[in-house]
């Protein structure tokens, strides 16, 4: 099972995080057959960070909680929020494997769904896996939809793409399939850095 994780920075406590640093690479790289993508939003100039995003793949929900359970950071109370997500990986590799360039801008793009959008979704899906088929190759960094808890039910997106601007996705964004058939309620759109050590390839 594959899900998606997003665990918000508690900026009222920034020194945490330095503090659990150490232990937190340690547990993930002791984790690293687990990751799907991993790393850090920020705003749009990477001055403020605000959350961590990682896919990953478990056998199931009591697995994927209790990586979260006893993930460092969290249990030194870095983050004021963390959600948890059943995710579908739609294209086939991990980041490591990523084409990666220098200069590449990196976004995290989360589409929040109306209610009761399933069926519209699937009516839709071959239209927008068409679409997204030309950004596969070197944008597409992870991409995949978000799902209720028994993956029944499509509830949005979780993906993570490189277009060198804001302007430049928002230019990719207006003739998806699913935004332009009103499917989403509201977007979350951040800067996105690949996370891991310094110099580490992750």
């Amino acid at each position: 099972m594959y899900f998606h994780i997003q665990l918000i920075d508690n900026p009222a406590s920034p020194e945490k995080r330095d503090q659990s640093r150490a232990d937190h690479w340690q547990y993930f790289d002791d984790h690293a057959d687990k990751f799907i993508a991993r790393g850090a939003t920020y705003s749009d100039d990477m001055e403020n960070f605000i959350s961590s995003v990682l896919f990953m793949e478990f056998d199931g929900w009591d697995d994927v909680r209790h990586f979260i359970d006893n993930e460092p950071h969290n249990k030194n109370e870095v983050y004021k929020d963390v959600h948890i997500r059943r995710w579908n990986k739609g294209i086939d590799r991990t980041q490591s494997e990523f084409p990666r360039q220098e200069g590449q801008v990196g976004w995290y793009f989360r589409g929040y769904a109306k209610p009761d959008m399933h069926e519209k979704r699937m009516a839709l899906l071959d239209q927008h896996i068409e679409y997204f088929a030309p950004y596969d190759v070197d944008a597409f960094i992870t991409r995949g939809g978000v799902f209720n808890d028994d993956g029944s039910e499509w509830q949005g997106s979780a993906n993570l793409i490189c277009l060198r601007t804001r302007d430049a996705f928002m230019e990719f964004l207006k003739n998806e399939p699913f935004y332009v058939n009103g499917l989403y309620d509201h977007l979350l759109i951040e800067r996105y850095k690949f996370g891991g050590r310094p110099g580490q390839v992750v």
